[in-house]
């Protein structure tokens, strides 16, 4: 899925905060082309900020690991980690103004929100 296109046809922005180095953000933006704003917080202050999620067990404890697999099994391959490997991340919808649409926390890895509820979201203000 397309994200970007949807948001810009909506003119959301998209912005991307991490936890790793300049490089680490370089890397994920021409891997994945991403075309979004990036944002680097290594001292995690935006993630504590939303409450997110962080922990060894939440990155490789059983859950984790079994969804892993089950990836593996649809063929997708864990690429190069970088930044602070035990902070899940979230997606969030905000705007008009401060106003929270949307909020998903990840509560583990592999604990994503749906694509097409985001969107759903963005779609309403």
């Amino acid at each position: 899925m397309d994200i970007k296109k949807e948001l810009d046809a909506m003119e959301v922005a998209l912005v991307g905060i991490g936890s790793g180095t300049p490089e680490d953000a370089r890397y994920f933006i021409e891997k994945f082309s991403y075309e979004g704003e990036m944002y680097l917080n290594q001292e995690l202050d935006a993630y504590r900020a939303f409450d997110l999620k962080r922990g060894f067990w939440r990155t490789l404890g059983p859950s984790p690991l079994a969804r892993g697999f089950r990836a593996m099994k649809q063929g997708f391959r864990q690429g190069r980690s970088a930044g602070d490997l035990w902070q899940q991340g979230g997606i969030f919808v905000i705007g008009p103004g401060d106003r929270l649409l949307f909020e998903h926390i990840n509560g583990m890895a592999g604990d994503q929100a749906d694509l097409k509820d985001v969107l759903r979201t963005a779609a309403l203000p």
